[in-house]
């Protein structure tokens, strides 16, 4: 996860109901882990306890959803609703909502789908690294579609892989609407695909190798056909990288650097794979 603030949304747009849209996964994160970039001002677990004093519902609700978080929540010792005020519980709820910004938008793809590296991305980006023609490509954590959509002009079938509900019945309704043929969109996440080992002719990604490149890159190969590619295309964003990612180059990866439409440096990668 990066440590640093996107600034995707307004939280005050918000309340803590968003997390009733929340993945087993996702809940299972954010209730248990330290939140690195959390506002160094602030208690993140202090804050969670107080937002959820006013919404105790949510906690019977993440209980429900992910119950290997209920240690942590009787650990929390949630005050009781009139023990926090109506102010201070709507300003810890806020500071948790901005920094789980990424989170949110998992949850509302209408919301991811206007996001910088989304709209004023060039599919071009990705044809210009790799042939799609007539070929089954994967697109892990697929996100609303980005990268499989745009395989979906020349390949002869895409599968969209997420772990996000939200994120996978958004696909699926566009498929249905755009009257796509040649797209799947199923569960699953990058540490665990859910494919048969050489089963894609590219597999590709954006936003999502770099929590655990070893492990993530080494199942992405596991399902990469002998002499396919396994491609990195992030989006546009008026991010300014200096340098493209060291870790992918010492694993074997080329990289191509541009410029974005914001004025940003950005880097795609790709690796052939043989077995």
């Amino acid at each position: 996860m990066a440590e640093q603030p996107f600034y995707w949304i307004r939280p005050e747009d918000y309340t803590l109901d968003i997390f009733l849209l929340f993945d087993r996964w996702i809940i299972r994160y954010v209730i248990t882990q330290e939140i690195s970039w959390y506002d160094k001002n602030r208690d993140y677990k202090a804050d969670l306890a107080k937002a959820l004093s006013k919404r105790p519902y949510i906690a019977g609700y993440c209980r429900k959803k992910a119950p290997e978080v209920t240690d942590f929540l009787d650990r929390l010792h949630i005050p009781k609703a009139d023990a926090v005020s109506a102010a201070e519980a709507r300003e810890a709820e806020i500071a948790l909502l901005a920094a789980l910004e990424c989170f949110v938008v998992y949850a509302d793809p209408e919301v991811m789908e206007k996001l910088d590296y989304i709209r004023y991305w060039d599919p071009q980006r990705l044809y210009e690294l790799v042939d799609l023609e007539g070929k089954i490509v994967l697109d892990v954590g697929s996100g609303t579609g980005r990268l499989a959509f745009a395989a979906a002009k020349y390949a002869k079938q895409v599968y969209a892989s997420d772990p996000c509900g939200q994120l996978r019945e958004f696909m699926r309704d566009k498929i249905k609407r755009k009257g796509i043929s040649n797209v799947k969109v199923l569960d699953g996440e990058i540490l665990c695909l859910p494919y048969e080992a050489d089963t894609f002719d590219v597999v590709c990604s954006g936003h999502v190798v770099g929590d655990f490149y070893d492990e993530e890159i080494a199942e992405m190969a596991r399902v990469t056909k002998n002499g396919g590619w396994i491609v990195c295309c992030d989006g546009d964003d008026g991010f300014r990288s200096t340098t493209p990612d060291r870790e992918l180059i010492s694993r074997g990866f080329e990289y191509f650097g541009y410029k974005t439409r914001q004025g940003g440096n950005a880097y795609n990668y790709r690796k052939l794979v043989r077995k």
